[in-house]
C-alpha cells in the first residue's frame, strides 16, 4: 500500500511538473515560433517549396501556430532504459486546417529560441492521432525512440514513469497499463509499453544473453 502510495504521489508530481512547464513555456515557444517561422520559412530555395509541404510560396503567409509538443529521448542508463527531456518542443504549424510541418524549439537560458524546421510526415502523423483521439490529447508530450526509429505519442506520460528520477533521467514504467502510439508508418499503432521497451531493448543490444 505504501509503495503504491508513493508511486501514486510521483505520479502527481510529474503531472504538476508537466502542468507548470506548459504554463511558464507555451505562451513563450508559441510566441518565438509566430515571429520566426516566416524567417525559416523564407530560408527555402525557390521551387523546393513542395519539398517541405507546401504547396506553393504565397502558403507562408497563411500559416497558422498550432499547439506544442514537448520532446523525450529514450536513453541508456546503467543497461537499463530511461526517458531524458530533450529540452525540445515541435510546434505543428497549418495552412488551411492541414500540418505542413514542425517547427523545433529550445528552452536555452530561459528563452525559447526556434532552432530548426521539417518533418513534414511526422507533423501529418500528429495531425492523424489528434483526429483519431481527439479528446485525449491533454499533455502532448511526443517520445522520439532513435534505437527503433519511430516516434511516438502519449496521451498521459506520468503514468508511463516509474518511480526512479532526477533531474535528467527517468525510470520507463514498464507495468503501466497506458500505451504508446507509434506514429512512422499507416495509422497510429497502440502498442504496450512493456512491448515498446522490450524491442527498444533488444534494438539497443541491452538484453541479457539468457533472454
Amino acid at each position: 500500500m505504501k509503495q503504491k502510495t508513493s508511486y501514486l504521489l510521483l505520479v502527481f508530481f510529474i503531472s504538476a511538473k508537466l502542468i507548470a512547464q506548459n504554463i511558464n513555456t507555451i505562451s513563450m515557444i508559441k510566441e518565438e515560433a509566430s515571429q520566426k517561422a516566416l524567417y525559416f520559412l523564407n530560408l527555402i530555395p525557390e521551387g523546393r517549396e513542395k519539398d517541405y509541404g507546401f504547396n506553393k510560396r504565397s502558403d507562408f503567409s497563411k500559416i497558422k501556430i498550432e499547439e506544442p509538443y514537448q520532446t523525450y529521448y529514450v536513453s541508456e542508463k546503467n543497461d537499463k532504459l530511461m526517458f531524458i527531456s530533450g529540452n525540445e518542443w515541435r510546434v505543428p504549424i497549418s495552412v488551411d486546417g492541414h500540418f505542413i510541418s514542425l517547427l523545433t524549439l529550445k528552452i536555452i537560458k530561459d528563452q525559447a529560441k526556434l532552432v530548426d524546421f521539417g518533418g513534414n510526415i511526422l507533423a501529418q502523423k500528429i495531425q492523424e492521432f489528434e483526429k483519431l483521439y481527439p479528446n485525449a490529447v491533454t499533455q502532448r508530450v511526443i517520445i522520439r525512440n532513435t534505437y527503433l526509429k519511430q516516434d511516438y505519442i502519449t496521451i498521459n506520460f506520468p503514468a508511463i514513469c516509474g518511480q526512479n528520477h532526477d533531474s535528467d533521467f527517468t525510470e520507463i514504467n514498464t507495468k503501466s497499463i497506458q500505451p504508446v502510439f507509434s506514429l512512422n508508418e499507416g495509422l497510429p499503432v497502440k502498442t504496450k509499453i512493456a512491448v515498446f521497451y522490450d524491442e527498444t531493448m533488444r534494438a539497443a543490444g541491452l538484453e541479457n544473453d539468457g533472454k
